[in-house]
């Protein structure tokens, strides 16, 4: 096992160098580090350092990784980079602004390198993930009253991914919001909206009103509703 920081370039560097080194090659890549951040963008005026790790982790460590192992995967005319992307790009999440952005930029330059790369042996496959259950997601209490995946759940995309090589996995409840936001984008937004005034703020984001313990029926009925988005 290797161990790195993908939010240090350097550290993302040292272990390109030391897997090239000891193994030569790398067939299948998979981006699966990540960050979330929880917080509504009035919240989060003074917290512009929230955008910028954000993207540091999400997009540029995953994007290191990737001009580090390709020129290996391009040399022998196969490979396979899986991007784990949110289902969040496709719904577009309130408070998920930060967290959102980064893997939207991740998506977009997966679609741009898989044209690029089409007639060279390498495949591009983004997964929009759902909400997992992981320690990540732990401190907003009204996730414990959500449906998730589980991990092992969300290990089988990834499994699908390696066996299939589609260009991307994504759920049909978040292929519908990408649907109706193409078809009727300001419904779309009154729709979420409502889900952004429905859901309180993280107690992180230090809200007059932080989130209570136990999430109200409608809040319960609309998350199952809308199984795996993020709110």
């Amino acid at each position: 096992a290797y161990t790195a920081d993908v939010a240090n370039i350097a550290s993302c560097d040292a272990l390109i160098q030391q897997v090239l080194a000891e193994h030569g090659e790398v067939d299948i890549l998979v981006n699966n580090a990540g960050r979330s951040i929880r917080r509504a963008i009035e919240n989060s005026l003074d917290r512009f350092h929230d955008y910028e790790r954000t993207m540091q982790l999400n997009y540029f460590g995953a994007l290191r990784l990737i001009m580090g192992f390709i020129p290996g995967m391009l040399a022998k005319k196969r490979g396979h980079i899986i991007n784990i992307s949110s289902i969040g790009v496709l719904s577009n999440a309130p408070r998920f602004s930060a967290y959102v952005a980064s893997k939207a930029a991740l998506d977009a330059f997966a679609r741009c390198a898989a044209a690029e790369f089409s007639d060279s042996g390498v495949e591009f496959t983004i997964i929009n993930m759902p909400l997992v259950r992981t320690s990540m997601i732990a401190p907003t209490k009204i996730y414990q009253h959500m449906p998730t995946l589980s991990p092992d759940e969300a290990a089988d995309l990834i499994v699908q991914a390696i066996i299939y090589r589609p260009e991307r996995i994504a759920t049909r409840i978040g292929v519908f919001a990408q649907v109706l936001h193409a078809l009727a984008p300001k419904v779309y937004a009154v729709i979420m909206n409502t889900a952004f005034r429905l859901f309180p703020e993280s107690t992180a984001a230090k809200e007059p009103n932080p989130e209570s313990q136990e999430p109200s029926l409608e809040q319960i009925s609309f998350a199952q509703f809308t199984r795996g988005i993020y709110w």
